[in-house]
């Protein structure tokens, strides 16, 4: 019987290079927009394995993204919506990325109802999409 070391994951760093290698990923054609449902077979095992950190990141770690256009925001708000509920170890909570990438949009005056109702109805985590309420 094999035994495997563990090993510490690297944190990751949100960069506006790994931000674009998210939304190559996203983009390309092999993966499809209409199985979104279905991100742990289309996304690539080592983005998976490597980067379920980006999850536990705070929000000054995301500045990177606020560099990107409207429809890269949206589509990553998707995508990290759908991977907590999907991907193993990708559960975000009160530091999830979409919490973060939505204030962009917010501060734009670019975040619609349309894209709250789809948040909603697509997870089960209780911060999304605002983050926690500060008494």
């Amino acid at each position: 019987m094999a035994v495997d070391v563990w090993q510490p994951s690297k944190p990751v760093a949100v960069s506006r290079e790994k931000l674009e290698q998210y939304l190559q990923v996203l983009r390309s054609k092999s993966f499809e927009k209409e199985s979104l449902d279905a991100i742990a077979e289309q996304l690539p095992e080592t983005m998976q394995k490597s980067d379920a950190s980006l999850m536990k990141l705070q929000e000054d770690q995301w500045q990177a993204a606020t560099e990107l256009d409207d429809e890269a925001l949206t589509l990553l708000i998707r995508f990290f919506t759908l991977a907590e509920m999907q991907l193993p170890n990708w559960d975000g909570g009160q530091t999830s990325p979409v919490i973060y990438l939505v204030k962009i949009l917010k501060q734009r005056g670019s975040f619609d109802a349309e894209l709250k109702r789809w948040i909603k109805s697509n997870t089960d985590n209780r911060y999304l999409p605002n983050g926690a309420v500060i008494l």
